[in-house]
């Protein structure tokens, strides 16, 4: 697998390689970028030797490059590869497609807006126009994987009863399977008050059971099936549990186009509310089968 990671050299940047480190594993391939404003006058790749590099580019992008190589971890190759681009989240996009990555990688913006996280512009950029899968960091991820020593422990896809959950599911069970890691399927169910305790209620919580159980049988892939409720999305996230290294798989709104990502508002507000890092799938996304 080969990853494509969106670096600044902050924090964020960290964040971001230790995350693409943790989804592809020891196998994985890193391809670091150095997204440049477009008037820089160069473009290069740093593989993690002398190369010529210094001379091509500044010494502060080179001191850039060398910082990004120096945090990953024993196992993924890696290199880096400076860009100027006029547009970060189209310049990630085209790299991507340049590199063969299946996935790309941004650090969490730790910037709030009425209490809550969002996302930078870069990754709202790509969290509604991406043809590729992009993985982030939410509050509380890193100390997950630092508590899990970088490694994954389980994934977990959130589903619900429009088309699409399919393919979310797919590409969950399909990176579990990679990784021989335990898989979780989940549905949320958001209700009010007055209803919760009713006959009907019951009834709306078995539907979404029998509906991920469904997309777990045709897939013929092996799960934990939970349904969470609440008075809503928050509230239904909050009951469920998540071991330290988890991740969570959640897919495009209906809105999107095909193979592209547009954040819907329910994922929005898992962005904002999981303890753990999320990965967004694009609409009508076809991962590779799910090994036997």
């Amino acid at each position: 697998m080969r990853y494509l990671i969106g670096y600044t050299a902050d924090a964020r940047g960290a964040e971001a390689i230790a995350l693409a480190a943790a989804l592809g594993g020891p196998t994985a391939h890193l391809d670091i970028a150095l997204v440049l404003p477009e008037d820089t006058p160069f473009s290069a790749t740093y593989p993690g030797s002398d190369h010529g590099y210094s001379s091509i580019l500044a010494d502060q992008v080179d001191a850039w490059a060398k910082e990004a190589l120096n945090l990953v971890p024993a196992g993924p190759t890696a290199r880096v590869i400076a860009r100027a681009v006029a547009s970060p989240a189209a310049g990630l996009i085209a790299m991507a497609k340049e590199t063969g990555a299946q996935v790309i990688v941004l650090g969490g913006r730790k910037r709030h807006v009425a209490g809550f996280f969002v996302p930078g512009s870069v990754a709202s950029s790509l969290l509604h126009a991406s043809p590729f899968p992009v993985a982030m960091s939410t509050p509380g991820a890193v100390a997950s994987l630092e508590r899990a020593a970088g490694k994954l422990s389980r994934i977990t896809a959130f589903v619900g009863t429009r088309p699409g959950a399919r393919s979310v599911v797919q590409a969950a069970a399909t990176a579990a399977s990679n990784q021989k890691l335990a898989l979780r399927v989940v549905s949320l169910v958001a209700q009010d008050r007055a209803s919760a305790d009713s006959a009907e209620a019951g009834d709306c919580l078995e539907r979404a059971r029998a509906t991920a159980a469904a997309i777990v049988q045709e897939l013929g892939v092996t799960a934990e099936i939970t349904v969470a409720s609440g008075t809503g999305i928050d509230d239904a996230i909050a009951e469920l549990d998540w071991e330290d290294g988890e991740i969570a798989v959640v897919g495009s709104s209906r809105l999107a186009r095909k193979r592209r990502l547009f954040l819907g508002t329910t994922a929005q507000r898992m962005l904002r509310t999981l303890p753990v890092p999320m990965v967004v799938v694009p609409k009508n996304h076809k991962p590779e089968p799910v090994s036997s």
